[in-house]
C-alpha cells in the first residue's frame, strides 16, 4: 500500500493526460528490443529511477545497435519525465550522470548549441562485473561446514 500512497497524484495525472490524448504515447507501450533489451535488463538493477527511465528510452531508440545518436531535447521528450521544478531536460541529464558514472553508458557530443547531436554508447556497468562471477560446478554442489 505504500506504493500507492506514494504515487497515487502521479498516477492519477498521468490517467488524465492519457484520457485527454485519447492514446498512448509510443515510449509509453513499446518496451525495449533486441541487443539493447538484454543490456536495460542489466541496468535497472544498479541505477536510481531516473537512469533507469533513461536506460529504458535508450534501449529503446537503439533497438539491435549498441549507440544512438540524437539531441538531448529529443531523448529528454521521449523520457517525458519532468523534475520537481518542471524541466525534462534536468531529469534526463541526471539520468545520463547516473548511468555514465556506474559505466552503463559513453557519451559524446558532437556540435554546439541548437545543432548539437549526441551519440549515446552501451557499455557494460563496472557493477555488473563485481556483481556476476561465474560460479564453479562443484561450489553449487558442496556443503558448507
Amino acid at each position: 500500500m505504500a506504493f500507492l500512497e506514494d504515487y497515487v497524484y502521479s498516477i492519477d495525472t498521468h490517467i488524465l493526460k492519457l484520457r485527454k490524448r485519447g492514446f498512448a504515447l509510443a515510449a509509453e507501450h513499446k518496451p525495449p528490443t533486441g541487443q539493447a533489451a538484454l543490456w536495460y535488463q542489466e541496468v535497472i538493477l544498479y541505477v536510481p529511477r531516473s537512469g533507469q527511465a533513461v536506460a529504458r528510452q535508450i534501449a529503446r531508440l537503439c533497438g539491435d545497435d549498441s549507440e544512438v545518436t540524437l539531441p538531448y531535447r529529443s531523448l529528454a521528450d521521449a523520457v517525458g519525465v519532468r523534475d520537481r521544478a518542471g524541466n525534462l531536460r534536468r531529469y534526463t541529464e541526471r539520468g545520463i550522470k547516473a548511468l555514465v558514472d556506474a559505466g552503463w553508458l559513453e557519451v559524446e557530443t558532437t556540435g554546439a548549441k541548437r545543432g548539437a547531436k549526441t551519440t549515446f554508447r552501451l557499455k557494460v556497468g563496472e557493477e555488473s562485473t563485481e556483481a556476476m562471477v561465474l560460479i564453479d560446478d562443484e561450489d553449487w554442489f558442496t556443503e558448507a561446514a
